[in-house]
């Protein structure tokens, strides 16, 4: 027989004080073939899928840092992610530049093509590549390439100078 429970033991729990952890916001942006702006906001979504998507894409990803960079996140649309592709919106020029200003401005063109090896790396392709030991690994665009070796401009940091790496010490990015 089930012994009926005390008062206290069906009271509701104590609600906490502490405020709800915030779900991030991500920007996706870039120029599409034509070079024509888009961009979109995501709120929650997985970050591997997004950057996954970004890289399919030759699109960015930034995160807003200020409420500054919320305020003008937050004017643009919400983006979605299928199960058949990602959905980010054209959107107008001005709009575009005043992201490309808080992020440090174009890297240039990214190539939408990931390269299945080494051999096949060319000027545009999305890398992954050791910043330094402390620092860790970094999505970068090459810029140039000799026989061994890739002169790479950091895809989220466009303003600093670019590096040069040995292309065996480069990562591919899944092409699956």
């Amino acid at each position: 027989m089930s012994k009926k429970p005390t008062k206290s033991a069906t009271r509701k729990p104590a609600t906490s004080k502490t405020p709800r952890p915030q779900t991030r916001t991500v920007v996706m942006f870039g120029l599409d073939k034509d070079g024509k702006p888009h961009a979109a906001r995501f709120t929650g979504e997985n970050d591997a899928l997004l950057a996954k998507a970004a890289a399919a894409m030759g699109m960015r990803l930034a995160v807003p840092a200020t409420k500054k960079h919320l305020d003008i996140a937050k004017k643009l649309p919400v983006g979605k992610i299928h199960a058949t592709g990602n959905v980010v919106p054209n959107v107008d020029q001005p709009l575009y530049d005043q992201i490309n200003s808080l992020t440090g401005g174009e890297p240039g063109a990214i190539s939408a093509l990931l390269p299945k090896s080494s051999a096949q790396l060319a000027p545009g392709h999305l890398v992954i590549a050791q910043a330094s030991v402390e620092d860790g690994w970094w999505p970068a665009i090459i810029m140039k390439r000799s026989s061994e070796a890739v002169t790479l401009r950091w895809r989220d940091f466009p303003g600093e100078p670019e590096i040069i790496r040995p292309i065996s010490g480069l990562a591919l990015l899944n092409t699956d």
